[in-house]
């Protein structure tokens, strides 16, 4: 929920998940980020590459603000290119008002990046 609170519309990193791991969190990870701080989440990862020791499980993928992946790929080489309706994102935050059901009274989210900086 910080980064709608900072007013962010897009979240975008790089990963690297393996095998193992990938399978299982990458893109449930993913949906779960562009859920509960409602906004479009872009990732990138690898492609597929046996040579190595480590081999990635690649899938770079385009989430929207509801959860649901807009665009994927697969574990080979591919490029993501999407158009993002930033004008879906009032809509979701209309529809489903994570900020206005914070519970100020009992917990506190805290920025630590603000905290900092003062």
């Amino acid at each position: 929920m910080i980064y709608a609170a900072r007013g962010a519309h897009l979240l975008c990193y790089p990963g690297a998940f393996n095998m193992t791991t990938g399978p299982l969190h990458w893109e449930l990870l993913q949906r779960a980020r562009a859920t509960d701080n409602q906004l479009f989440v872009a990732t990138c990862s690898l492609a597929w590459d046996t040579e190595p020791g480590y081999v990635a499980w690649g899938h770079s993928t385009l989430v929207g603000p509801y959860g649901e992946v807009l665009a994927t790929t697969e574990h080979e080489e591919a490029i993501i290119v999407a158009e993002i309706d930033y004008s879906i994102l009032e809509q979701r935050r209309t529809n489903l008002p994570f900020t206005k059901q914070r519970r100020g009274d009992i917990y506190q989210l805290v920025d630590f990046q603000r905290l900092n900086s003062n």
